[in-house]
């Protein structure tokens, strides 16, 4: 489970400022010493919000679709035409933007936000939560503040006024009560539409336009897990009360407030409600009021919501939170397509979603859906008893064989079902559908298209490649299984490698006449789950082999299912040295061993004496071999380790304690290995350093060789040296700019194509033979004589170990590099 990250605002005003509280949690419980910070008085903030909602309920005024049933306040200015009021909306909202950022830059909060980066790492953040009674600070967007956006991109905030206990889970089968309220003017048939087709496994229970007592009843009588609610809404002037229109009466038959919803929906909390969507206007009212009645989810419009974004929010909610997204990576995703698709025709439309949240709820998801039940009836109906018995025996047969599809498990697909939790396009959501549905011809072209739209999306390309075989009838799968929840951008970098291979051996007549297919699985780096997905594997005879895991810690834990089932394995990034056995583990890089040597070598070339400060992390198991072999080689060039406690894994480490330790040791040096997911305060560490002026030369471990460290680190890491397995030369880097058009900074896409080129020769060898089973796999990859002509050099694989070694020492790709100019350079 992640960490959940609360900033509490205690009561102040925007004339003299408010005291902010951060508490760090981590399964519910407090991790770290809370720290205490002050935002500064800004009265010109809430006045540019004021002004740019006065702007965008003008704008509003001129196109008549909202969700509501009041009058604009008099003062909105109406007078000028649609476009002006448009242009409007958008340039108050920069304003508002700026000086929402330029307010939280001169805020006292510098102490909060390396507690932040030193203690949540960019991937762990669960949930991140402003707790506040102000209504005026409940208003505003959070998630524009640019730290936010810089270091945690996944970032969803929730507001919340209290802590009350927690409630649970969704159940297996979700019951969800769905309101259709007042049309007048508005369509909400679509939102209806929506939910019967995103939540089918769910029981949902509708009533269109009910009265009073309809609704009453219903609500009341029975347990739901979630009420949607669609039509028109508003909040009250005074901001702390609001209420729906159940019904198009236009007397108290129609209109509920939120102190007769209050009512009801307290029955309704104590039956098991767990989420409330009122997916119409201006619902901050609204959540204000039920938020004590302890719903633990409410989701909510701030303002005035048009149909076609209420729509296109629902769709994008759903289409998420139904694949296994948690509530709050949903909505996050939900806003991002309105960002990009939305907001040019409705300005600011990512600014309206928001979550009211009990901080003391575990994540929410969507429950996976149930395996298929046997209807015995029908399997022992039949013409006579003998047929009845046959059948029977066919019936278990086929279910048996059915249970073994690994891709019938939620999180792993063929292309049957979107596992990213990124780069969802409606085409490539057809797509998916179509696939599902068999209709190949047209998810091809589903497909294609959302290529067209994003072709950096290597999920995507592999489902295109995967809809093509099928349509050939002849094929022979894989699977792969990289991090896309916790850390996609590392998943998608090994993806791409994968997908290129496979497009060119399906362009040139497949594997002897087979054209390949490549299961996704997401393991999020987790070892329990990286283990699930070994055993769906293993049990899948399809598959002939697995590329995965990344991390060391998944790819180490994984590696005993993978030999008890006989199921060759083939890492592409794990560096651990426990990672090899003589059968069916192999490793595409060096022990990490091997590249603290390097670096260090590189270190005393051009130091004289060095004084080294050691940062890794001990969540990986490689990490502690790579500190001693650095710290070995380090004292054979008569240099010196230095300690100064710097464990990014460790809940107590203070990036403070850390300078000052450089500072007092007079290092000259410092190394940095940190895990992936703890990136962020790798970086962090890069920049107070700089910050600092210290003068120590910088090195890292291969983790760092990635956009992010350029991106985040910026000029605080130029001079950065560090050891990388491979380092692509441009005529790769063009081909690869080409394909997916961006730039190729990581060895993860190379050595992840070598991976799949080594896959896919060994079974160009198996299937010459009269019974190619999986299990000969692992001979034909051990034979002496197997070669494998990759992008890295021509290489084998160590009989004993399963390591990969090269024909020729003199053709080892491995390299140092360099940020020299914002750019990783070559320098041996």
């Amino acid at each position: 489970m992640g960490k959940q990250v609360i900033f509490r605002i205690d009561p102040g005003d925007f004339e003299t400022g408010f005291p902010i509280t951060l508490t760090i949690r981590e399964n519910r419980e407090v991790c770290v010493q809370e720290v205490k910070g002050r935002l500064a008085p800004a009265p010109e903030v809430i006045e540019h919000y004021n002004n740019w909602q006065t702007a965008y309920y003008s704008w509003g005024e001129s196109n008549r679709w909202w969700r509501r049933q009041i009058v604009v306040p008099q003062q909105i200015e109406t007078n000028c035409s649609s476009s002006d009021r448009k242009d409007e909306v958008i340039s108050s909202a920069g304003r508002f933007k700026e000086a929402l950022n330029e307010w939280l830059d001169r805020s006292s909060l510098e102490k909060l936000k390396q507690r932040l980066l030193h203690t949540v790492g960019i991937n762990d953040l669960e949930s991140f939560i402003i707790q506040t009674d102000n209504q005026d600070l409940q208003k505003l967007p959070w998630e524009l503040w640019s730290f936010l956006q810089e270091y945690y991109n996944y970032a969803e905030v929730a507001l919340n006024s209290k802590s009350t206990r927690r409630r649970g889970a969704l159940n297996s089968q979700v019951k969800i009560l769905v309101i259709l309220g007042s049309d007048e003017e508005i369509d909400i048939q679509t939102d209806w539409n929506i939910l019967q087709e995103k939540l089918k496994g769910a029981q949902l229970i509708l009533l269109r336009e009910p009265g009073r007592q309809e609704f009453v009843e219903k609500l009341v009588s029975q347990p739901w897990d979630i009420i949607f609610f669609a039509g028109h809404s508003s909040t009250h002037p005074s901001g702390n009360d609001g209420g729906i229109w159940i019904n198009n009466n236009q007397n108290d038959e129609g209109y509920l407030s939120t102190t007769e919803l209050e009512r009801y929906l307290r029955i309704a909390v104590s039956n098991g409600l767990k989420l409330a969507i009122f997916n119409s206007c201006d619902g901050l009212g609204l959540a204000r009021k039920l938020e004590k009645l302890q719903i633990p989810h409410i989701i909510v419009m701030r303002q005035p919501i048009h149909d076609e974004v209420a729509q296109k929010f629902l769709n994008d909610f759903l289409t998420s939170f139904a694949h296994g997204a948690s509530l709050h990576q949903a909505v996050h995703d939900a806003r991002d397509r309105l960002r990009l698709l939305i907001d040019n025709s409705s300005p600011n439309a990512s600014w309206l979603p928001v979550i009211f949240q009990n901080p003391e709820e575990p994540p929410l998801f969507y429950p996976p859906k149930p395996p298929i039940p046997i209807n015995w009836k029908i399997v022992l109906g039949g013409i006579g008893g003998a047929i009845a018995l046959f059948t029977l025996g066919l019936g278990i047969y086929k279910f048996n064989e059915l249970s073994k599809d690994a891709t019938l498990a939620p999180g792993i697909s063929l292309g049957e079902e979107i596992i990213s939790e990124k780069n969802i396009t409606p085409e490539k959501e057809a797509g998916v559908k179509a696939f599902r549905d068999k209709n190949y011809l047209e998810a091809i072209e589903y497909f294609k298209a959302s290529l067209q739209k994003n072709p950096n999306d290597p999920e995507t390309r592999i489902y295109l490649n995967n809809v093509r075989a099928a349509n050939t009838k002849a094929t022979i799968k894989i699977a792969v299984s990289v991090p896309l929840g916790s850390n996609q951008p590392i998943g998608e970098e090994m993806l791409r490698g994968v997908a290129e291979v496979q497009e060119e051996i399906n362009r040139e007549d497949g594997i002897k006449g087979k054209q390949l297919q490549v299961i996704i699985a997401n393991d999020n780096n987790n070892d329990n789950l990286a283990k699930e997905n070994a055993e769906k594997f293993v049990k899948d005879p399809a598959i002939f082999a697995v590329i995965g895991h990344n991390g060391s810690n998944a790819s180490v834990a994984a590696a005993p299912i993978y030999q008890q089932g006989k199921l060759v394995m083939i890492s592409p990034t794990s560096f651990a040295n426990q990672l090899k056995a003589d059968s069916y583990i192999f490793r595409l890089v060096p022990q990490i061993t091997f590249f603290a040597a390097q670096l260090s070598q590189g270190l005393g070339k051009v130091i004289p004496q060095p004084k080294v400060a050691i940062c890794v992390d001990n969540i990986s198991p490689d990490q502690e071999s790579f500190k001693n072999e650095f710290k070995s080689v380090v004292s054979a060039y008569k240099g010196q380790h230095i300690e100064v406690n710097c464990n990014f894994s460790d809940p107590k480490f203070l990036l403070s304690s850390t300078i000052q330790a450089i500072k007092n040791q007079k290092v000259n040096s410092l190394m940095v290995a940190p895990y992936v997911d703890n990136l962020p305060k790798a970086i962090a560490l890069f920049k107070e350093v700089k910050q600092n002026k210290l003068p120590v030369k910088l090195f890292g471990s291969p983790t760092l060789y990635n956009d992010k460290t350029v991106e985040w680190g910026r000029d605080a890491v130029e001079g950065l040296t560090i050891s990388v397995p491979y380092f692509p030369n441009e005529q790769e880097k063009e081909s690869f700019r080409e394909l997916w058009k961006t730039e190729l900074n990581t060895w993860r896409s190379s050595t992840a194509k070598d991976t799949t080129i080594a896959i896919a020769t060994a079974l160009q060898e198996l299937l010459k033979q009269p019974d190619p089973t999986r299990q000969n796999l692992d001979k034909i990859l051990r034979n002496p004589n197997f070669k494998v002509q990759g992008i890295t050099g021509e290489f084998k694989f160590n009989n004993k170990t399963g390591e990969r070694e090269f024909l020729f020492q003199q053709q080892r790709p491995d390299t140092l590099v360099q940020v020299q100019n914002g750019k990783f350079v070559k320098i041996e």
